[in-house]
């Protein structure tokens, strides 16, 4: 017998909880305060139990809320991000086209003795690796009239010469390569000399030592060579010393233009020689 009711314990203990629940609710449909204690007891063991559930709903609710929140924050905060981004990149390209419209203002604002010339705007797109102050590269070439043996300026002063000229590109030599060699004048003294690059600056040579020059003086353009037309701004004396062979001077000029900022140049499509 014990070994009966040992093998259906658990189908007994299934039945009893049914029996004792159609009971309850038998009994609780006829006089429903008879059972008012079983009520409040289960009651009490439940509410905690419903509390935690109903407590643990609510912050798992309020979590996926705050992370659903946090994710469109999230997304907002990548797209404005974006935006801003773009607005600056915005800003910096019309505050670069004010700037290059400044550039070509100046570059406008040329004596008007030399504009009997033909010319052409130029880009500057490059320079010489090897040769820093040495060479610059444009974006004009033979497509544009440009050849070599054409002078370049800017609204300050003198560049340097058209070397060589490709279909859309060419090279310009600085006057401050040492391979340049440019005729010009004293603009107080009105003498004639040549103007040598050395690298970051010019020197003049073939200057007399009884020439009376002092810093600050303004070299110019002579007009000789057929190259630039006369009158052009080269630079400045920035120091003047007696030559090794006391014949000649040794007089340091400082070039008008700063060449190591170039960005947009006038190349002039004629030679003096050739124009009008």
């Amino acid at each position: 017998m014990g070994a009966l009711l040992g093998r259906y314990r658990h189908a007994l203990a299934l039945a009893a909880c049914l029996l004792a629940g159609v009971a309850l609710l038998s009994g609780t449909r006829r006089d429903p305060d008879r059972f008012a204690w079983l009520q409040e007891a289960a009651l009490s063991l439940v509410s905690p139990v419903e509390r935690v559930v109903v407590g643990s709903g609510r912050a798992v609710r309020d979590a996926w809320r705050r992370h659903t929140h946090l994710a469109r924050v999230a997304e907002e905060d990548v797209a404005l991000r974006r935006r801003v981004a773009e607005l600056e990149q915005r800003v910096h390209e019309l505050e670069e086209v004010e700037l290059e419209n400044q550039r070509l203002a100046r570059l406008l604002h040329l004596a008007p003795a030399h504009t009997d010339l033909p010319m052409v705007v130029a880009r500057v797109i490059g320079r010489d690796a090897s040769r820093w102050y040495g060479a610059i590269d444009l974006d004009r070439g033979v497509a544009d009239g440009v050849h070599a043996g054409l002078a370049v300026i800017t609204h300050q002063g003198v560049v340097g010469v058209v070397y060589r000229a490709s279909g859309h590109a060419c090279r310009v030599r600085l006057i401050t390569d040492p391979a340049s060699a440019l005729p010009v004048l004293l603009d107080r003294q009105r003498v004639k000399c040549i103007l040598q690059g050395t690298g970051h600056r010019c020197r003049l040579k073939y200057l007399e030592t009884g020439v009376p020059v002092a810093e600050g003086e303004e070299v110019i353009t002579s007009g000789y060579g057929h190259i630039f037309p006369k009158g052009l701004r080269v630079g400045r004396v920035v120091a003047v010393r007696r030559g090794a062979n006391r014949l000649f001077q040794e007089v340091a000029v400082e070039p008008a233009v700063d060449l190591a900022r170039l960005e947009e140049v006038f190349v002039f499509l004629q030679t003096p020689a050739a124009g009008p």
